[in-house]
């Protein structure tokens, strides 16, 4: 950039102000990074502008700071007006860009990748009308259009249109160049060529081609025919154009010219695809004409043509979990009396990030260096009574990262229904072959975990806490996405009630288990079954259900099994050997594609011995009372501080530290409703018979 001259006088009131801006911008720059340098009202500005403006804010006052600097130091800024749109243009990119990736279930750690209010606007208003596909390809252009703006030539290779741009202008310019040869004379013979006034006759006569000849022989009788005469070349085209238009007006004359030549408009080249569409084909459903009546009544659809997948609506409503600013101003409120709380036992620490959850808000504290994280571990009471809070649960250090967590009630208690986690990026994009839906953690991610991965799963919980409804989720989840032919159930439910409402499902292997007797009898078939996928494992030599069903034409693949046992006291307290059936089915049931789900209300060290234990590493804990059941579970009191109702955390041996989720919400009508419309569409199998 060339730089202007320096003025020798004072320094004006307008650079002082710019300079007083810099500093400003410098200051919010630093603020949305969360540095203590800021201070604590810092790191509320820097909170407000990524929750509202997003990280990308960044790009603009890096700009602001650019424009300064080039006045504080007098130099001319090249185009300013396109500079300026380019960056509000690569601002909107940027947070367009952020937000697609918090919308396809990307979560970064970092703070400064929040998409803000627009970002997740445009994302979530382009994903669900065009896709995650076209929404990307939109992000691309936004891009390249920020670059032109700041006037790169990218577009200029696929836009005709700027080429003819130039090639206009350069004519101009020799039309100007030419006129600058004109004599003094009023009438020339050449401007016929370039009047705006053309005679009728000269319309439609198409333009000559100029060929300027370098060896031009003048016929004339004034003139001597033995010397060449060399002329300029303006004088030569002069002369050929000349006899061009004499030549046409002579032809016109004769009338050997009836109509004039009609324009030829070029037709636009048909564009060939690259690869062909495939043909798209419809199951052709069997239907019958009434002739009388002329009605098409048609016939029963069977499931692969209109059962699976099931209608998004057979799960719910959509939840919302938009906060509110007023809420947003009470969080800070929050994360301020935490600080002065542990300013009181000498403990010097800043808020770096706060994530608000369904059940709780979490605040990532960051202690000053060298403190002991056992000093804030035992802190979470006083925590709580400074809140005047229930509870707050401390997770110190947060997995992975370098700050403690502080887990506060959400006072704003948002409930997350399976339709909200089904439609979400996780679920769709999972690589699982039974994909099942935990809950929704921190920044509204779902966190999904494949069942074959899991094997076993403990789920535990006192009455009220959420546990019979998360049991639900799971059945309607794998249901919907699974046929009967992939997928079958076998329920265990010793008190008569809660799994009564799937009589019906065509997934079942036989009707809900009711009674001691039968319980024991299913378990030991399943056994029997175990024992015989193991032998015919080894002779096929497949190590799992997988590999040996790869082997298989499809109408002999098995299907994958999965035994939810409601109440596991009941169980235990009836016979003792239940224990032993289950950890002997538990222990080699994960290769064989026969997967169980543990319930019990009561984890106690009489029902949940050690043996049963080891054999169920991954487990689900709701809201217990009992400090010796929670430690029994998680060996910590963790369970204890939960807030219920669908409030749970998750271990297992790929997630060793626990993770606080919000489990999913469905409803008895929901389950009625979709046990219903499977049944009406699936006849049910044989049942086995248990007694």
């Amino acid at each position: 950039m060339p730089r202007r001259k320096l003025d020798t006088g004072k320094t004006s009131l307008s650079e002082l102000l710019f300079f007083v801006l810099i500093i400003v911008c410098v200051y919010f720059i630093l603020s949305l990074f969360g540095s203590s340098i800021a201070g604590e009202s810092g790191i509320e500005w820097g909170k407000y502008l990524r929750e509202n403006w997003g990280g990308a804010v960044i790009i603009l006052l890096l700009f602001v700071i650019y424009l300064c600097v080039a006045r504080f130091m007098r130099f001319r800024i090249p185009k300013i007006q396109r500079q300026i749109l380019g960056t509000i243009q690569l601002y909107i990119s940027l947070s367009f860009m952020l937000g697609y990736l918090r919308e396809t279930g990307w979560q970064s750690e970092f703070s400064l990748f929040q998409p803000g209010k627009l970002g997740l606007g445009l994302a979530k208003f382009f994903v669900l009308n065009t896709g995650t596909f076209i929404t990307l390809i939109l992000i691309c252009l936004s891009f390249i259009f920020s670059m032109f703006l700041y006037g790169s030539k990218i577009l200029a290779v696929s836009l005709p249109s700027i080429k003819s741009v130039s090639l206009r202008r350069n004519l101009r310019r020799t039309r100007k160049h030419e006129a600058s040869y004109k004599t003094n004379d009023d009438e020339k013979p050449e401007d016929i060529l370039f009047a705006d006034d053309i005679p009728e006759f000269t319309k439609n006569i198409p333009a000559p081609i100029l060929k300027p000849s370098h060896d031009y022989v003048a016929v004339d009788d004034d003139i001597d025919f033995s010397i060449k005469q060399p002329e300029p070349p303006r004088l030569q085209t002069v002369k050929s154009t000349l006899e061009s238009i004499d030549d046409a007006i002579a032809i016109i004359d004769a009338k050997s010219i009836d109509t004039p030549p009609k324009k030829i408009i070029p037709q636009p080249r048909l564009r060939k695809m690259r690869r062909p569409l495939p043909e798209l084909s419809f199951p052709q459903s069997k239907e019958s004409l009434d002739k009388e009546n002329n009605e098409i009544i048609p016939e029963k659809k069977s499931v692969d043509e209109a059962v699976f997948p099931p209608p998004i609506e057979l799960f719910g409503e959509k939840s919302r979990l938009e906060t509110s600013r007023n809420f947003l101003k009470d969080n800070g409120k929050q994360g301020r009396t935490i600080i002065n709380t542990l300013k009181n036992f000498s403990i010097n620490a800043s808020i770096a990030q706060t994530t608000i959850a369904p059940a709780f808000i979490q605040y990532k504290l960051e202690l000053a260096s060298g403190t002991k994280i056992s000093r804030i571990s035992g802190l979470d009471e006083e925590i709580a009574m400074d809140l005047a809070v229930m509870n707050v649960r401390i997770e110190a250090p947060i997995l992975g990262t370098h700050y403690v967590g502080v887990e506060v009630p959400n006072p704003d208690r948002k409930f997350v229904s399976l339709r909200t986690m089904i439609e979400s990026g996780e679920y769709i994009n999972a690589q699982a072959r039974l994909p099942l839906i935990l809950g929704m953690r921190t920044g509204g991610r779902v966190f999904v975990k494949g069942l074959e991965d899991l094997s076993n799963l403990l789920i535990t919980g006192s009455s009220g806490s959420g546990k019979k409804t998360f049991i639900n989720s799971c059945i309607m989840s794998l249901c919907g996405s699974k046929t009967p032919k992939e997928l079958r159930l076998l329920l265990i439910d010793t008190s008569r009630s809660d799994f009564s409402v799937y009589e019906g499902l065509p997934h079942l292997l036989a009707q809900p288990v009711n009674d001691i007797k039968s319980a024991k009898n299913a378990l030991n078939w399943a056994c029997n079954e175990l024992e015989k996928r193991n032998i015919d494992f080894s002779n096929e030599k497949a190590r799992n259900i997988e590999a040996y069903n790869r082997k298989l034409p499809a109408d002999k693949k098995i299907p994958e099994i999965l035994i939810i046992i409601n109440d596991l006291a009941d169980l235990i307290y009836s016979d003792i050997n239940f224990s032993e059936l289950i950890v002997k089915l538990a222990r080699k049931s994960g290769n064989a594609g026969i997967y169980l789900f543990i319930c019990t209300s009561k984890p106690s060290v009489d029902i949940l011995n050690a043996s049963l234990k080891n054999v169920v590493p991954a487990r689900v804990v709701f809201a217990l009372s009992a400090v010796n059941e929670a430690k029994n579970v998680l060996d910590n009191s963790d369970a204890m501080k939960l807030t219920g109702k669908g409030d749970m955390l998750f271990v297992s041996a790929g997630n060793p530290v626990a993770v606080r989720l919000q489990a999913p919400l469905t409803t008895e009508q929901k389950i009625i409703d979709f046990v219903d419309y499977m049944h009406n569409y699936v006849s049910i199998s044989d049942f086995i018979n248990f007694s």
